[in-house]
C-alpha cells in the first residue's frame, strides 16, 4: 500500500436528477423524521380581470367605504334641477297688476292718436279716424233725421218743415226750405203724405268733425187716402258736429 499521506479515495456517488433537483423537505420540531411532508401551497393561475369589471368593483367599493354621514351631506347639497313652484298671491296680484297697466298704456296711445293735439286725417286707406262709440253715435242721428226729412203729411206740411229744418245745418237748411216751398202747393192738393222708416245704416266715413253714414229707407206715401207703391231708397247723409250736436249738412242719392 502507498504509504503518500492520502487514504483510499472514496467511490463518487452518481448524480441523479442534476438537472431537476427536488427540494428536501423540511424538518419540523416536534414531527418525527418520518412523518409525511406538509403539502406544499400551489398558486392557482390568476384569471385575467378585464377593466371594466375592475373599475365597476372599485366604485362599489367606494361607496361602500363612504361613511353615511357625509354621504347624505352631498344627497342634500346636490342642486334640484326643477324646483317646485309655488302659486303665492302677491305673484298673482302683480301679474294682473301689470296686465292692467299694460292695457291702461294701450288706450291712453290709442286716445293720444286719435285725440292728440294733431288730429288725424280721413284717407282712402284710414277712411274712420274716431272711436266706434262716436261713431255709432253720429250715424244713429244721420240715420234718424234722414227719415224724418223725407217723411211728411199734409195736413201738417208746413210744421213739418219747421221741424225738419232745426236738423239741418243753416246753409242747408235754406236748400230745403226753398224746395219745400216749390213743392208745397202739388202736396196739399193732392193731399199726400209719406213715412219713411230706416232700414240698414253704416259708416262710410268717419272724423273728429264730419261723418258720412250711408242710409237705407223704406218709404211709403198715400195720395187722398189710397196707398201707394212702397219704394227703398239709399241716401248718403252728411252729418257735421256742431255747438246743438250732430246735424245734416248734405244729402244725396247712392
Amino acid at each position: 500500500m502507498s504509504t503518500s499521506g492520502t487514504g483510499p479515495r472514496q467511490p463518487r456517488r452518481p448524480k441523479i436528477g442534476a438537472r431537476t433537483p427536488t427540494a428536501r423537505p423540511r424538518k419540523v420540531a416536534g414531527r418525527p423524521a418520518g412523518a409525511d411532508p406538509e403539502p406544499t401551497e400551489v398558486d392557482e393561475p390568476v384569471q385575467p380581470v378585464e377593466p371594466a369589471q375592475v373599475d365597476q368593483v372599485d366604485q362599489v367599493d367606494d361607496v361602500d367605504d363612504e361613511p353615511a354621514e357625509e354621504h347624505e351631506h352631498h344627497l342634500q347639497e346636490w342642486p334640484n334641477e326643477a324646483p317646485p313652484t309655488v302659486d303665492h298671491p302677491r305673484r298673482r296680484t302683480a301679474i294682473l297688476v301689470a296686465v292692467v297697466v299694460l292695457l291702461a298704456g294701450l288706450a291712453a296711445a290709442e286716445g293720444w292718436y286719435l285725440w292728440g293735439s294733431d288730429d288725424p286725417v280721413v284717407s282712402t286707406q284710414r277712411p274712420v279716424v274716431i272711436g266706434q262709440v262716436s261713431v255709432a253715435s253720429a250715424v244713429d242721428v244721420a240715420a234718424k233725421s234722414a227719415a224724418n226729412v223725407t217723411a211728411w203729411s199734409y195736413e201738417t206740411y208746413d210744421e213739418d218743415v219747421e221741424a225738419d229744418a232745426a236738423l239741418l245745418t243753416d246753409e242747408f237748411a235754406k236748400e230745403f226750405r226753398d224746395t219745400k216751398e216749390a213743392s208745397r202747393e202739388k202736396v196739399l192738393s193732392q193731399k199726400l203724405a209719406v213715412t219713411a222708416e230706416v232700414a240698414m245704416q253704416g259708416v262710410v266715413r268717419a272724423s273728429a268733425e264730419q261723418v258720412v253714414a250711408l242710409v237705407y229707407l223704406d218709404q211709403s206715401a198715400t195720395k187722398a187716402g189710397a196707398e201707394l207703391e212702397v219704394r227703398q231708397y239709399t241716401i248718403l247723409v252728411t252729418v257735421l258736429r256742431t255747438d246743438s250736436g250732430w246735424l245734416i249738412s248734405k244729402m244725396e242719392p247712392f
